[in-house]
């Protein structure tokens, strides 16, 4: 095993490019798991709530709730472009000039997973967010649901 500082770098980059596809993977399951949650309680609450005649100013909000929801998770999972994997014919034409040199190999192509990581970390971060308001209007949903079926 070569231990050299350029392997440990390019081990280091390549290990957080996989985190990140990882790190996305469930965000996108969460997400999923959120839909199902919406619509459950959309299905039962919601389903209750008007077969019982509430107000129309009590179910109109639930009903935003649940379409907001489903808008910001469909945001998230809708896909990103994102970088987990490098261009083969563009590693080539980007390295080819160092191909006698080894050390200055692994060190340009961890910088260039290492710029796909950056480039990665803002949209991930920003679907993070989404899905936290997601969360939030599911939350709200149900409660908005809960309400509407009290005054009904």
């Amino acid at each position: 095993m070569d231990c050299s500082l350029e392997n440990l770098i390019y081990s280091a980059a390549r290990r957080s490019l996989e985190q990140q596809d990882s790190d996305l993977s469930e965000l996108r399951t969460r997400t999923s798991t959120l839909v199902a949650a919406t619509t459950l309680s959309a299905s039962f609450l919601g389903a209750a709530s008007i077969s019982r005649n509430a107000p129309a100013w009590a179910v109109a909000p639930a009903i935003g709730s649940f379409i907001a929801t489903g808008g910001l998770a469909g945001w998230v999972l809708w896909p990103a472009q994102v970088l987990f994997a490098l261009d083969a014919r563009e590693m080539h034409r980007t390295l080819f000039a160092d191909r006698d040199a080894p050390s200055n190999l692994m060190l340009r192509a961890a910088f260039g997973l290492h710029e796909a990581y950056v480039s990665n970390r803002a949209i991930i971060a920003r679907r993070e967010r989404v899905f936290r308001l997601a969360l939030l209007a599911l939350g709200t949903q149900t409660l908005l649901w809960a309400l509407a079926l009290m005054l009904a």
